[in-house]
């Protein structure tokens, strides 16, 4: 919405409008770090905010300055151009320009260091003055070149697998925040520096893979079911992007038997940049109410790691954390609720071609942020391929077929191999069945899907991999050459 669409109302500190819930929706689409409680947090704090800086105008970066750890600083931005075209916050404020205070420009240490491209704003409050609402802190660029405080580029940041590719075994190693106090006396442009270098390590652990633990005899919260089709559908959705892709699994939880079923996957689009992937709130919303209508509750979620090990990172031990906090059940504290991850490449050792899929549950064990462990999984119905389970596939191919960062299923899966990431496709597909409904999967991979992964997903020309005529006439794998991972899973 903007200002002119935008209609006006009545502000109650107490409650949220339905003007405000349509305008600032994904606080409002059961997003476990945008939860309406976060909302009315944010919103209240710029309203008074505005109060006590009024009629000077109130900058996003000020309004920012009292809101630490309320999550991602451009979902905190969003609101505060809603309030301001809802007419709550700056009504009538003119932004004021340095060269305005005092009536002239402030005269700056001559440290070698300018700062003469900083944005006007940073100076819209008079330093010291009893309007402004935090004391002096650091600032430093963000990765696309904004001033931002360095406190807010640590804890407001959403990041993504794909930007940096860590391990758990480099990620330890000593770094500097930066900060003027243990760096006193050093040039401006090195402090500097070291700020960012410290924001950077922030970045980079957030990518930090985390090896799960084993759950000890008889301490498993509860033992994980899931349907082959369910498995299929998320190992073929990591199969057709370059870039993470993301889900949600439906089911049932079974408290008598102490058994979280898998039945159903629900791939959902993703809010996906080089610097962010997030679950697209619209996409959520709908997967729980096909999932309501079907009966079933979300049990999970699944993700892909398109180029590292089906291992948690930092993030996603967070967001399984924050899940399994919504999904807790009053009766007895179990949080049903558990993490896929795929990784196409597949696991060292594994089954060749085959991909790597885990699955992790977090416990806190004393820690803010959680323990991962790994939970070990049975796969069901792995006898028949239903047609229903096929269409979604057939879909599911269809609807990514125009996105600008899909597969070319005719590159090669390793450059010293002549298997093709189609073949690779193939193999893993057809290991999540048995042998009695491979002959069916085969003849529905023939028919339905292979057609459309070689018009979509095959690039002529590419020289990576075999023609379209190679590609469609190659024979699907025998059974020898595509052994099941659940089989090591169990």
């Amino acid at each position: 919405m903007d200002a002119d669409t935008l209609p006006l109302f009545d502000l109650d500190l107490a409650t949220v409008s339905e003007v405000e819930r349509e305008g600032c929706r994904e606080f409002f689409a059961g997003k476990a770090n945008k939860t309406p409680e976060r909302y009315m947090t944010i919103r209240n704090y710029m309203v008074e905010a505005w109060h006590a800086v009024q009629p000077l105008y109130l900058t996003k970066i000020k309004a920012r300055a009292g809101l630490r750890n309320c999550g991602d600083v451009n979902a905190i931005g969003r609101i505060h151009t809603f309030l301001e075209h809802a007419r709550i916050i700056n009504v009538g404020a003119q932004r004021t320009r340095r060269s305005q205070l005092n009536g002239t420009r402030r005269r700056r240490p001559a440290t070698g260091d300018s700062d003469d491209d900083e944005p006007d704003e940073w100076r819209s409050v008079p330093s010291g003055s009893a309007a402004s609402l935090a004391g002096r802190r650091r600032r430093v660029r963000d990765d696309e070149g904004n001033w931002v405080y360095q406190d807010e580029y640590y804890g407001g940041r959403v990041i993504a697998h794909d930007v940096v590719e860590r391990r758990a075994d480099d990620a330890d190693y000593s770094y500097s925040d930066g900060s003027d106090e243990e760096h006193e006396g050093a040039p401006a442009h090195k402090r500097r520096r070291r700020a960012l270098n410290g924001a950077r390590y922030q970045v980079q652990s957030e990518f930090r893979l985390v090896p799960c633990r084993a759950f000890g005899e008889g301490l498993l919260p509860f033992r994980v079911e899931v349907s082959a089709a369910a498995l299929a559908l998320m190992d073929l959705h990591a199969h057709l992007m370059d870039t993470e892709v993301i889900g949600l699994l439906g089911g049932t939880y079974d408290a008598g038997e102490g058994v979280v079923r898998v039945e159903v996957a629900f791939p959902c689009n993703s809010t996906s940049t080089t610097t962010e992937c997030e679950m697209d709130p619209a996409s959520e919303v709908d997967a729980r109410r096909v999932f309501a209508l079907q009966g079933r509750h979300v049990v999970g979620w699944f993700h892909s790691h398109p180029t590292f090990d089906a291992m948690p990172s930092v993030r996603d031990i967070h967001n399984q954390h924050a899940y399994q906090a919504l999904c807790r059940r009053a009766a007895d504290s179990v949080e049903p609720f558990v993490g896929f991850i795929v990784s196409p490449p597949g696991a060292a050792g594994g089954a060749y071609g085959v991909s790597d899929i885990s699955v992790f549950y977090v416990v806190a064990d004393g820690s803010p942020e959680g323990v991962p462990y790994q939970l070990p999984y049975v796969v069901t119905s792995r006898d028949a391929v239903s047609t229903e389970a096929a269409d979604e596939m057939a879909l599911l191919v269809e609807r990514h077929a125009a996105m600008e960062h899909r597969v070319d299923l005719a590159r090669r899966f390793r450059r010293s191999e002549a298997m093709t990431l189609l073949e690779k496709l193939v193999i893993s597909m057809r290991s999540h069945w048995d042998d009695e409904a491979r002959q069916h999967w085969d003849d529905l991979m023939s028919r339905r899907l292979r057609p459309l992964l070689l018009e979509h997903y095959c690039r002529s020309g590419s020289g990576s991999g075999g023609s379209h005529s190679e590609l469609a006439n190659a024979a699907p794998p025998t059974a020898q050459e595509s052994s099941s991972s659940s089989e090591a899973s169990e």
